[in-house]
């Protein structure tokens, strides 16, 4: 009997967790890299950085859960492209056409305001958004950084309620939005891509990627993030142990831990896609223990 009540006790834990305000957060992967410059398209076929780019972003729109998306990923900071190689627009084109995603793309800050505009008012959600980051042709500018960081609640907002995110890039261009969400946090210069490693959240949140993903196959990467990470986790160690790509699965919420800030999630525990796989357990385990006793 009292191994039953554990178990029933374990069972209305990870169902309160799945009633969480972050069960409904989305996705985010970001990361201390310019593969968008290190990829490229031959024969109808992506390499490097750019197959990197189309698997997260796989990923990534197939765990956001945000709902009434007008287009499925906007790109912020970089024109439509058909380059093949070394060019963060063409990087989300090439990958949209072998996929067959629909794309916006947003280039220049009063486009990146216009759509933070759309946004609010409800006329544009994409499922996912991407930041074109820096280190490649047709990426973030200073200018257009500086649109990011003015709508770093937005950013966070969006993430709250379901979408995905991911961004690339070093510096305050890159992720100046990110410091202002969690002003504890710190992206720092040094980078090696040689050994880089998914971790145990990374893998679990983003199944679809492997470490030849995000080591040296993909290409180098130049910063690393410390500091406090608020509600997101290391994704991918470089080779020297540092956390380069950061974020989450679906459930994942940015800020965290302030006053005004839902509490930060514990480390270890479950994204709720996966809480309703573990209740299941639990009830086959009960029913389990039910038919053992009968069968005495």
């Amino acid at each position: 009997m009292n191994a039953r009540r554990g178990i029933l006790s374990a069972a209305m834990s990870l169902a309160l967790l799945g009633l969480a305000p972050q069960a409904h957060a989305g996705p985010v992967i970001l990361g201390g890299d310019d593969l968008t410059d290190h990829g490229s398209i031959s024969g109808g076929t992506l390499q490097e950085g750019w197959l990197y780019i189309q698997r997260a972003l796989a990923n990534l729109l197939g765990t956001a859960t945000i709902t009434g998306s007008t287009v499925q990923i906007a790109v912020l900071g970089a024109a439509d492209s058909t380059a093949s190689s070394s060019d963060a627009g063409a990087a989300v084109h090439h990958a949209a056409a072998l996929s067959g995603w629909t794309v916006n793309y947003y280039d220049g800050s009063a486009s990146i305001d216009g759509f933070f505009t759309s946004l609010a008012a409800g006329t544009v959600k994409p499922t996912v958004m991407w930041l074109a980051g820096t280190g490649a042709s047709n990426d973030l500018d200073s200018s257009e950084g500086a649109s990011l960081t003015a709508n770093a609640l937005a950013i966070n907002s969006f993430v709250t309620a379901g979408g995905g995110l991911m961004a690339h890039g070093s510096g305050g261009d890159a992720y100046g939005w990110l410091s202002a969400l969690l002003p504890g946090i710190s992206e720092v210069s040094g980078c090696n891509s040689s050994g880089a490693t998914l971790t145990a959240a990374g893998q679990a949140a983003f199944p679809g990627l492997s470490n030849s993903d995000v080591d040296a196959n993909a290409g180098p990467c130049h910063s690393h993030f410390t500091g406090n990470f608020g509600g997101l986790t290391t994704l991918a160690f470089d080779g020297q142990q540092r956390s380069y790509i950061i974020g989450g699965g679906a459930s994942t919420i940015i800020q965290c831990g302030q006053p005004g800030q839902p509490a930060c999630p514990p480390q270890g525990v479950p994204v709720a896609p996966t809480i309703p796989l573990m209740l299941a357990g639990l009830t086959a385990l009960l029913g389990a223990r039910r038919l053992r006793k009968v069968a005495a």
